[in-house]
């Protein structure tokens, strides 16, 4: 009985070892001690990674419109996850039921990302990215055609995401678009400057009550 609690104990530790993202012990911490700026950083390669992933997500979107809805429902799990992947599951039924009403058009967003991952979490399992994007443009095309019938320019934009790592695909998915950064903070957000984060918003104010 004995032995056999001994190597139980022992195929705990070594699942425990085997669940254990290789960079969570060489995470590092920024602005320690200093209130709402510290946070912590991966490697350079883990947020390499975070960006590589989220650009290559980008990407597929993009791409996978003009090649019609079937492709974006059966790929997109590959790239997104959580309330992320079901809200753009939703967005992909409700185009394909404007598809069927006779709605033949596809806008497909196309800009320059200057992308920069912050805020790990402590296990080094999830942060946040922020997404500067300029020469911002939307390219409306004929349905299963791509027959290019629009051009849509628009300001440039910053957004923030929540980006998660998944063992078993082994690459980081996007998880949550939290917010657009208000007009201004573009540039100020891909820096050190502090990113602070509320679990509610602010009491309204002004005109705003």
């Amino acid at each position: 009985m004995l032995v056999g609690l001994v190597v139980a104990v022992i195929l705990a530790v070594v699942l425990s070892h085997r669940r254990q993202i290789t960079w969570s012990g060489n995470l590092r911490r920024l602005h320690a001690g200093v209130s709402h700026r510290a946070e912590w950083m991966a490697p350079d390669e883990i947020v390499r990674g975070v960006e590589l992933d989220y650009l290559a997500a980008q990407r597929w979107h993009a791409e996978a419109l003009l090649e019609g809805y079937l492709r974006l429902l059966g790929e997109a799990p590959r790239y997104l996850t959580g309330s992320y992947l079901k809200r753009q599951q939703k967005i992909i039924g409700m185009q394909q039921h404007s598809v069927k009403c006779g709605v033949h058009f596809v806008g497909v967003l196309h800009a320059n990302h200057e992308v920069r991952a912050r805020r790990f979490a402590d296990d080094g399992l999830s942060c946040y990215l922020i997404d500067y994007q300029t020469s911002r443009h939307i390219l409306t095309y004929q349905y299963g055609q791509v027959k290019l019938v629009n051009t849509q320019y628009l300001e440039p934009g910053a957004y923030v995401y929540r980006m998660v790592y998944e063992r078993a695909a082994k690459r980081w998915k996007i998880e949550d678009l939290i917010q657009q950064v208000p007009r201004g903070w573009e540039q100020k957000v891909l820096s050190d400057t502090e990113i602070r984060l509320d679990e509610s918003l602010p009491i309204a104010a002004g005109r705003d009550t």
